[in-house]
């Protein structure tokens, strides 16, 4: 790697990211559209359906009749009437007896008029769904056959003790009118996103439902819950490969979780105004489904709308985990019980709560409350990293972290604070209101911008190197950059 061009690349990019927060444009367009009998002005800049893909010609003639992924991208620019507010905000989620059916009805919302359609979000005809624009760009770039975007490693025995070897996870977003009206404000000028559009007073509005399906390449050979997987193609990488892309295959991929957010106005007591919720595959229950009426197979791991402050028991359930363990003293945690329908669990940092595909020593909530632009926040501190580890198994050459022994530091307890919904986490940046992929779409917007722009800066060089920083690239220092 060169690292004089990679440099020069990340500043240039910080710049102009810099230069987005501060000027805006008011350019759009307009189309109309029409959806069962609702009329409303909408927005569509034909961004890029995927980023990586077979050729036309090798799929015409391998996939007869079948077609690409499409983005669903023609954004409302009129709020929707508060009619459309689902029911299930009538359901108390932070009730001891209740949380279960809420969190089931949310599934529920986001899976009618879907699972008919097979996830296609230009086919439903209860409700409208949007896509990230963006997701196409880069090495972890969607792919064309469902629009899967590369996500993250899977270490080996995090998801069972039969897990031996590492695998990958892909992902697709789906976005209600809510958030569709929020996504619509950003995007609304192609050339200029409104990066202050996620930021306080801003935001997405409340009625906000965000939900996320995750797939992975581990089968029912290491993970015994993926049997009777629902399926989907996919052009991938081989392997994980330190989230590089040297090439891809296509392969099937498998739904493993779900991920949900709501943007629930009675979260706002709790200091964040958000609701999460993850879902975990069991292929188990599966009881005669077929194709995607197999999603209904995904299961409740837990539903969290604060990161319990108060609460610092150090603990981690280590991988592979054997057992889910719940912690009493969480109250704004709540995790299924059920052994029979949940497999078994890590978690997240003293039992809160993350899905299988994600860290033990993080938490849902405190992960996306990093989302901002630009990305100068790691998604998880290095001091969730520092700890006791111990062989995975006596005699292996495999370890896993056991307990960590760094959590008094002041990084780490600002990980696991409730932070208000449309707050920046870092100083400098604007905030991405809990959502990663509006801080990758902008970031992955500026690094296009910054490939096109083919010039420099003269504050380029007036400034020191970058520091490492998030998954070992180099790091933006808000701060300086503002400064000089």
């Amino acid at each position: 790697m060169n690292t004089h061009n990679t440099l020069k690349r990340v500043q240039l990019c910080i710049l102009i990211g810099l230069t987005f927060l501060v000027i805006q444009s008011c350019k759009h367009s307009e189309p109309e559209r029409k959806h069962k009998g609702y009329e409303a002005k909408t927005v569509n800049n034909n961004f890029p359906d995927f980023g990586r893909m077979i050729s036309p010609a090798e799929f015409v003639a391998n996939y007869p009749g079948e077609k690409v992924f499409q983005l669903k991208q023609d954004y409302p620019l009129e709020m929707p009437d508060e009619s459309k507010i689902p029911d299930f905000f009538n359901i108390p989620f932070d009730d001891d007896d209740r949380w279960m059916e809420y969190i089931n009805a949310v599934r529920d919302y986001c899976f009618e008029g879907m699972i008919d359609v097979d996830f296609v979000a230009q086919e439903s005809e209860v409700r409208e769904w949007y896509h990230m624009p963006w997701m196409h760009w880069g090495p972890q770039g969607s792919e064309g056959f469902n629009g899967l975007a590369k996500e993250a490693q899977i270490s080996p025995y995090q998801l069972t003790p039969e897990q031996k070897n590492p695998h990958q996870t892909y992902a697709l977003g789906y976005y209600n009118e809510f958030a569709g009206y929020t996504l619509g404000q950003m995007w609304k000028d192609a050339d200029n996103p409104d990066a202050y559009a996620t930021q306080n007073p801003k935001g997405f509005p409340v009625g906000t439902v965000i939900y996320k399906l995750l797939y992975t390449d581990a089968d029912e050979t290491e993970v015994d819950y993926l049997v009777n997987p629902m399926t989907r193609q996919a052009y991938v990488t081989p392997t994980w490969n330190d989230g590089q892309d040297t090439g891809r295959v296509v392969k099937d991929m498998h739904l493993i979780q779900m991920d949900v957010m709501i943007r629930d106005p009675r979260a706002d007591k709790y200091g964040t105004g958000w609701v999460f919720g993850t879902f975990c595959y069991n292929g188990k229950l599966n009881n005669g489904k077929t194709g995607s009426m197999r999603a209904q197979n995904l299961v409740p791991v837990g539903i969290q709308f604060g990161n319990d402050e108060q609460d610092t028991t150090n603990f981690i359930n280590p991988y592979p985990p054997t057992e889910t363990i719940i912690n009493p003293n969480l109250k704004e945690t709540k995790i299924n019980p059920n052994k029979e329908e949940l497999p078994p669990q890590h978690l997240g940092w003293g039992g809160r709560l993350d899905g299988p595909v994600d860290l033990n020593n993080a938490s849902c909530m405190s992960c996306h409350s990093t989302a901002e632009y630009p990305q100068a926040a790691v998604l998880v501190p290095a001091e969730a990293f520092e700890g006791i580890k111990k062989p995975v198994k006596p005699g292996s050459k495999d370890s896993v972290l056991v307990k960590l022994t760094n959590t008094e530091a002041a990084a780490f307890k600002k990980y696991f604070t409730n932070i208000r919904c449309g707050t920046p986490y870092s100083e400098g940046t604007t905030s991405c209101d809990f959502s990663l992929q509006v801080s990758l779409a902008l970031g992955y917007f500026t690094e296009w911008k910054n490939d096109n722009v083919e010039g420099y800066w003269y504050k380029e060089y007036e400034r020191s190197p970058l520091e490492m920083h998030r998954n070992g690239e180099l790091k933006a220092s808000v701060d300086e950059t503002l400064n000089k």
